[in-house]
C-alpha cells in the first residue's frame, strides 16, 4: 500500500484525530497493521518504552475490534500483592445457593470485551505465569458454556523488561500459552514528525477542559524546543510539559521559559567548559 493510499485508509478508520493525522510513516504502518489485527481474536503483546502510549494503542485495538461495544477493563498489575493475588486480583470465594464458587472479578469486568494488563512486565517471571494460569482457569470456569464472553487479552511490556525476558524459558512459555501477536511501539524520538500534531491535540484538550486556557498557544521557539528534545519519558512527558507550560503562562502563550527545567536549562545559561555564564 503506497503512502497516500495508506493515509487515505487511516483517515477513513475510527482512529482518533492524532492517529489519523500522523505524519510518521512508521506510525502509519503500525496503525494500518493494528486496524487489521483488531478484527482478530488473538492475544496482543504491546512492547514500548514507558510513556510511549501502550495503553492508548490497546484502546485503539479495542475500539476497532468486534468487541468495541464491550468493556475495556485496564488492570494495573503492580498493585497486586503476590502473596494474596488470587483474592486481590481475580476475585474471592463466595457462597451462592449453598454452593462454593470462585468469582473472578477482573475477568467478569472485561466480559465480552478486552482485559488490558498494564505494567505486566514489572512482575516477577514466576508471578507472570501465575497470573496467566489463573486467567486460563478463570476463563474455563466462567465461560465454559458461553465462549463469546471470554475477554480478549492485551498485555503491556516495557521495552527494557522485554529485552530481559525475551530469551528466557518464561517468554517461551508465554508464547506457548497465549500464541500472541507482538506490536513494537516506537519511542517519540523516533517519530518526531508527530510532535506538532500531538502538541496541538494536547493544547486543544487543555482549552476544552479549563476556562483559563481558552487562548492557550505555544510560541515558535518553544515549539522548536519541543521538536528538538529527545523526550525520554515519551508522550506522557510531552503532555506533562505542556500542562506545566499552561500553568506557568497563565493559559496564554507557552514560551521556552515555561517548559520544564530539564528541557531548557541551557536557554538562560551557557556552559563554556569552565563556568556557567549568563547569556
Amino acid at each position: 500500500m503506497t503512502v497516500p493510499t495508506l493515509q487515505k485508509y487511516l483517515k477513513k478508520s475510527s482512529l482518533s484525530d492524532p492517529e489519523k493525522s500522523s505524519r510518521s510513516i512508521l506510525m502509519q504502518d503500525i496503525f494500518h497493521k493494528i486496524l487489521k489485527l483488531a478484527k482478530l481474536e488473538a492475544t496482543v503483546f504491546i512492547v514500548g518504552e514507558i510513556g510511549s502510549g501502550k495503553k492508548r494503542l490497546a484502546n485503539i485495538i479495542h475500539k476497532n475490534s468486534n468487541r468495541s461495544r464491550g468493556p475495556f477493563y485496564s488492570f494495573y498489575c503492580v498493585d497486586i500483592d503476590e502473596n494474596q493475588y488470587q483474592e486481590a486480583f481475580w476475585g474471592h470465594l463466595k457462597f451462592e445457593d449453598e454452593h462454593l464458587t470462585l468469582k473472578y472479578d477482573a475477568i467478569e469486568k472485561a466480559c465480552g470485551g478486552t482485559l488490558y494488563l498494564d505494567h505486566f512486565s514489572q512482575l516477577s517471571p514466576t508471578f507472570m505465569m501465575k497470573i496467566i494460569e489463573s486467567f486460563k482457569k478463570g476463563v474455563n470456569n466462567l465461560f465454559r458454556h458461553d465462549k463469546s464472553g471470554i475477554p480478549r487479552l492485551i498485555i503491556s511490556f516495557n521495552q527494557e523488561s522485554y529485552q530481559e525476558i525475551i530469551n528466557t524459558p518464561v517468554w517461551s512459555r508465554l508464547l506457548d500459552l497465549l500464541d500472541p501477536m507482538v506490536v513494537m511501539l516506537p519511542p517519540l524520538r523516533e517519530r518526531k514528525e508527530d510532535i506538532p500534531i500531538l502538541i496541538e491535540h494536547f493544547l486543544n484538550e487543555l482549552r476544552e477542559q479549563n476556562n483559563n486556557c481558552k487562548s492557550l498557544k505555544i510560541s515558535k521557539q518553544a515549539l522548536g524546543d519541543c521538536f528538538n528534545y529527545n523526550w525520554p519519558g515519551n508522550i506522557r512527558q510531552l503532555k506533562n510539559a505542556l500542562l506545566q507550560g499552561a500553568i506557568l503562562s497563565y493559559g496564554q502563550t507557552i514560551e521556552s521559559r515555561h517548559l520544564p527545567f530539564s528541557m531548557n536549562w541551557q536557554l538562560p545559561y551557557e556552559f563554556d567548559g569552565k563556568r556557567m555564564t549568563k547569556w
